[in-house]
């Protein structure tokens, strides 16, 4: 490295893809949910999987961290974009800890629960498409996404709704404590996703 090289880390400011590095985050807690679905659903992964992705999720989310802190200049402030790295962490730590007491109660198989799955991937999928199309400055094309992921959030809340119903015409004490355990854990999840898109919602505010 030359002189110059080394003199102008130490001068010019850091730059960071910070909407690319979100994206990068979101995409890994994509695979967390994905994972979810084939564990439970499709019966093609397992749980000792799932463990690998969540702490690669963990160990991704400190090193972006770490970066926005040494970074001097950002596109909108360092809270804005930290508060987004931690609500993508709270959604894995909510799977992490919904498979922990899935586990303890000796469940192999939510085929019922198979919609509610699928709304949560179609949610990640287009926060995905938010965090590109902030990168590219497409404020009102990510406005619209944002509303998207919030009507599939209600959606799922419907599906919640029914399969709550659902489950309280069972006669087992037992089995309506446990499932009534999961179904929340699930819409939790959904709720975390929501809480997500509204701040980059108010990150486009910013922006805009």
């Amino acid at each position: 490295m030359s002189l110059l090289n080394k003199l102008s880390d130490f001068i010019l400011p850091k730059e960071l893809d910070f909407f690319g590095s979100l994206h990068e985050q979101s995409v890994i807690t994509q695979r967390v949910i994905i994972m979810l679905y084939g564990i439970y659903i499709e019966k093609s992964e397992t749980s000792e999987q799932l463990e690998v992705i969540i702490e690669k999720a963990n160990d991704e989310r400190v090193k972006k961290m770490k970066e926005l802190n040494e970074v001097m200049i950002t596109p909108v402030d360092k809270e804005a974009i930290s508060r987004i790295y931690l609500q993508l962490d709270w959604i894995v730590l909510s799977i992490k800890h919904l498979n922990v007491e899935i586990a303890a109660y000796n469940i192999s198989s939510l085929t019922e629960y198979g919609k509610i799955f699928l709304l949560l991937q179609k949610q990640i999928e287009k926060m995905n498409d938010c965090f590109l199309m902030l990168k590219q400055k497409k404020y009102e094309e990510v406005m619209m996404s944002a509303n998207e992921i919030i009507l599939l959030d209600d959606e799922l809340i419907k599906e919640y709704s029914t399969q709550l119903a659902n489950l309280f015409t069972s006669d087992s004490i037992k089995h309506i404590f446990r499932h009534k355990e999961i179904l929340t854990q699930l819409k939790e999840i959904s709720k975390r996703i929501h809480v997500s898109v509204n701040s980059i919602e108010d990150i486009v505010f910013k922006l805009n």
